[in-house]
């Protein structure tokens, strides 16, 4: 038969946690039967056992920490997973004696909390300082709490105390007769023990370090490797460069014939960058300073040139970006005047969520030669 608990104390572990956990330990000193899930949960259906102790209790303390109703508000979180909401329903569906200790920093949602659990507004609390914990735990016993500390436990914790205490004498006495007859003894087999502990910590040192320096200098191979790597790749990217650019012009003759009247101020047309902001859109505007990119509002014969974006794909818990830029050049008012397809797949490392990639892949841009980039938009120009 399951013990009876006449205390369920409720809390969100993250904030909860501590303030749940002081007060477990001292109610149990004092004699109180508490239910703390992780202490005195052992067998059995999780959800089943503890709805059941929260039915059978008598005083539902809540522990109320700053953020402990967010995820009543999160439409992607179930109720049925959170189990703060389902031991607050449940206690106050079986009219149990609720008490809220309100920690620092704790205010009561604007918004109306569920239904199922909206009366907890109106109990009385107590507000639990760290500070003032004796004054404010006195007060729950006092004040609070319909639970009584079990008369068995008070003196079975002092029949305990009682037989510790004779039996510490006892080994005391023992323990002091023993090391006045084998005291030479002693100290020989300690001075032994010490000497083997000395020579196992350093052995254990030792070995210590063999790993880590065998992990450094795994690390700086793997760290040359790459950058051997991405200097071949770099140096074939330059190479191949020229071959790999495609410039679609799409201005009509006429435009052009038009362009060879026009003035020389004309013929060197501004160019404003109209692509993204962010890391990877950041790096090709960098490496577009040289022919004349500003971002600056596109006016006259100006030119707004833009970027594609990269294309990030997962596989396991690693990220890996790439991308083969293409730039679109278009008039002030948004028509296509041509295109630029770099045929180069600049590849970044794989890391662990998005951002980093494509900051790894933005260096990698930032590291790339586009001087016949340069030089196409130019001749363009």
């Amino acid at each position: 038969m399951s013990e009876k608990f006449e205390v369920f104390i409720s809390y969100r572990r993250k904030g909860g946690y501590n303030a749940a956990k002081l007060i477990y330990d001292r109610l149990r000193l004092d004699g109180y039967s508490v239910s703390f899930d992780i202490d005195t949960l052992e067998k059995g259906d999780f959800d089943k056992e503890l709805e059941s102790r929260v039915g059978k209790c008598k005083d539902f303390l809540v522990i109320l920490n700053p953020g402990i109703f967010d995820r009543f508000y999160d439409p992607e979180c179930d109720p049925e997973d959170d189990w703060v909401r389902r031991e607050i329903a449940c206690a106050l569906a079986e009219n149990k004696n609720i008490v809220p200790l309100f920690l620092d920093g704790f205010e009561w949602p604007k918004n109306d909390l569920p239904p199922d659990v909206k009366d907890i507004t109106r109990k009385n609390g107590i507000d639990f300082n760290p500070k003032y914990f004796e004054a404010a735990y006195e007060t729950l016993k006092r004040r609070f709490l319909d639970s009584q500390p079990r008369w068995t436990v008070k003196h079975k914790k002092k029949i305990i105390t009682a037989i510790s205490l004779a039996f510490l004498i006892v080994v005391a006495f023992l323990t002091l007769l023993y090391f006045n007859i084998t005291e030479e003894m002693s100290e020989i087999s300690r001075e032994k023990e010490e000497k083997e502990l000395e020579i196992q910590q350093e052995k254990r040192r030792t070995d210590s370090l063999a790993r880590e320096m065998q992990k450094q200098d795994s690390i700086i191979r793997r760290q040359d490797s790459i950058r051997q790597e991405r200097q071949e790749r770099r140096r074939l990217d330059s190479i191949r460069q020229d071959s790999l650019i495609r410039l679609t012009q799409l201005e009509p003759a006429s435009s052009k014939a038009a362009s060879k009247k026009t003035t020389v101020k004309s013929s060197n047309r501004a160019l404003h960058w109209i692509g993204s902001s962010d890391a990877i859109g950041t790096a090709i505007f960098e490496k577009l300073i040289p022919a004349g990119a500003q971002k600056t509002k596109c006016s006259d014969n100006g030119i707004n040139i833009n970027a594609t974006k990269p294309t990030c794909n997962s596989s396991g818990k690693k990220i890996t970006c790439s991308y083969s830029p293409k730039l679109t050049l278009t008039d002030c008012n948004g028509k296509l005047l041509g295109a630029l397809d770099i045929r180069t797949t600049f590849l970044a490392e794989s890391q662990t969520d998005e951002a980093a990639a494509r900051r790894e892949l933005a260096e990698e841009l930032r590291s790339a030669n586009f001087s016949s980039v340069i030089s196409a938009i130019e001749g363009y120009k």
